[in-house]
């Protein structure tokens, strides 16, 4: 499966969840698709349908499953979303509205005991993605 037919899947799979994606988020999970993850599309994607379900259907409570995390140093509504297989670790960060609204903020591939892959590395851009997609000027960078 080549990206353009894995993206494809994947917006038809989001149909009727109320999910926005920052357009770095959109940049990175491109080319996490052309790169780390080329070839292994369809496990991925097995993945990936879980999970996105997880945080449509548990919102701001999506940290009790599957070993998300709540992230610490922000206001409750921060989640670091973990896409994992054997062949592929990837993190999601995303923000998540009391009524379920879900921003898709950060998106990389985490490498075992890399200290600069873990999501405390991406925190700082967050709130700055977030505010972008609020205030519409997310494409203005």
């Amino acid at each position: 499966m080549n990206t353009k037919e894995a993206l494809k899947q994947l917006a038809q799979k989001l149909c009727g969840y109320d999910f926005i994606f920052h357009p770095k988020f959109l940049e990175e999970l491109r080319s996490l698709l052309s790169k780390e993850l080329k070839g292994k599309e369809d496990k991925f994607f097995k993945c990936l349908t879980n999970q996105l379900k997880y945080i449509h259907d548990f919102g701001i409570l999506v940290y009790q499953t599957d070993g998300h995390e709540q992230i610490k140093g922000f206001d409750g509504h921060y989640f670091s979303i973990h896409i994992e297989g054997k062949e592929f670790n990837i993190r999601f960060l995303v923000h998540i509205s009391n009524t379920g609204t879900s921003h898709f903020l950060c998106a990389f591939y985490e490498r075992a005991g890399h200290r600069k892959d873990d999501y405390t590395s991406y925190t700082d851009v967050l709130k700055q993605r977030f505010r972008e997609l609020e205030e519409g000027d997310a494409n203005n960078e």
